[in-house]
């Protein structure tokens, strides 16, 4: 009962909430500082509990690079917030490519160990998690995408609104330009020679040719499919749930295949352009394989 006699009706947890760090400020470059986490967290609760889509937060996760000095300063909002970091470790040079594909993998994951989680919310603008959405829609699950205001945050893939559940722009006052100091020394006082010696005339600049325009390179087709990032999760995830798959630092490419095939029957990688399974492994997920005793047979007596 409240104090004023009321009954309270306590809400059931059932809220995720997945932050791409990286998407909202605009990569490592930039200002990592200009996300203000707490904020993010509560208008997007504040908005659940007005929409009624879903009820209180029981997971909250932030994916970046934590290890950085510079992300240090988030300390503070996480705990005060309970998000949990997630250390995004890349298997190739494409860290941001592992922070998309590691959020995937956890939603994912939450879906099908959760099943009291009902409402997935992505705070990015990256159109690249459409797929997941829908994924999750086909799983009997609600979505909300969530972004800022902040300019480093980017552009919103126009999809993201069109596929989600709901939308919300979070909007974030711009801290004041900071105006340069000026030097306050005064500047010297000309001569009366110098004021009256004529400039020198310049000589007429020599005229610059167009800058040639750059064509964009055309994508392939693995860049195209709308369904390469699930394909992918799939990979990391069948790691992440088997640590039986390695061999020796290498993945059984035999056993991968094996496993994508049963979750995967009607996409395979030649889908994306790749003409073995070991390719698209090695040079699309960035994790090297290892060769079947039988393959490896056949290969070296074909070379001998």
């Amino acid at each position: 009962m409240g104090e004023d006699g009321s009954v309270l009706v306590e809400q059931k947890r059932n809220v995720a909430i997945f932050l791409d760090m990286e998407n909202l400020f605009g990569g490592y470059a930039k200002n990592v500082a200009t996300v203000p986490l707490a904020q993010i967290v509560r208008d997007i609760e504040a908005e659940v509990a007005r929409s009624g889509l879903g009820g209180q937060t029981a997971v909250a996760r932030a994916y970046a690079n934590w290890s950085r000095p510079d992300m240090a300063g988030y300390k503070s909002q996480l705990l005060a917030c309970n998000i949990k970091p997630v250390q995004v470790f890349s298997f190739d040079q494409s860290t941001k490519n592992a922070a998309d594909i590691e959020l995937v993998v956890d939603a994912l994951e939450v879906a099908a160990d959760m099943p009291w989680i009902e409402l997935f919310v992505i705070v990015s603008g990256d159109g690249d998690f459409v797929p997941l959405i829908r994924r999750l829609h086909a799983l009997g699950k609600r979505s909300f995408v969530a972004t800022t205001s902040q300019p480093a945050a980017g552009v919103v893939n126009k999809l993201l609104p069109a596929v989600a559940d709901r939308f919300l722009l979070i909007d974030v006052p711009q801290p004041p330009a900071s105006v340069p100091v000026r030097n306050p020394v005064q500047p010297a006082k000309k001569s009366p020679a110098a004021k009256n010696a004529q400039p020198a005339k310049k000589a007429p600049a020599a005229k610059k040719a167009p800058a040639a325009k750059k064509v964009p390179a055309p994508k392939t087709a693995a860049q195209e499919h709308p369904e390469l990032k699930l394909y992918k999760a799939s990979v990391h995830g069948f790691i992440k749930e088997d640590p039986s798959l390695w061999v020796n630092g290498q993945v059984s490419a035999q056993r991968m295949g094996l496993l994508l095939r049963k979750r995967w029957p009607n996409i395979t990688y030649k889908t994306f352009g790749y003409a073995t399974l070991t390719r698209f492994i090695e040079e699309c997920c960035g994790i090297k394989t290892a060769v079947a005793p039988a393959v490896a047979a056949r290969k070296a007596s074909s070379s001998a």
